[in-house]
């Protein structure tokens, strides 16, 4: 897949901006998930139980946990790209 954009989901994007929801997947049985951990306390633990939860419940196959180098800042377009390249889907998470 290749990375087009990342919209904003403060809903600050331009006016007339196309927002059309991404295809969704079919099944997550088997499917690679990507966490993507802010790096704040507890965030990481919230997400590895969304994964377990996503294994038991639908059969996620391999999870792949990326953690943001700081939580005040964006994410690295780097980390984008490697998470848009290895997983089917993703789950980003605010812990505290």
């Amino acid at each position: 897949m290749e990375l087009h954009e990342i919209l904003d989901p403060t809903g600050a994007g331009e006016q007339g901006q196309d927002t059309a929801l991404a295809p969704r997947t079919r099944t997550l049985r088997g499917a690679t998930l990507g966490l993507l951990d802010n790096g704040k306390p507890n965030g990481a633990a919230l997400l590895e139980e969304f994964a377990r939860q996503l294994r038991e419940r639908h059969g996620v196959g391999e999870v792949l946990m990326f953690t943001k180098p700081y939580f005040g800042t964006p994410v690295e377009p780097t980390q984008t790209q490697r998470i848009f390249q290895e997983c089917d889907f993703a789950i980003t998470a605010i812990g505290d």
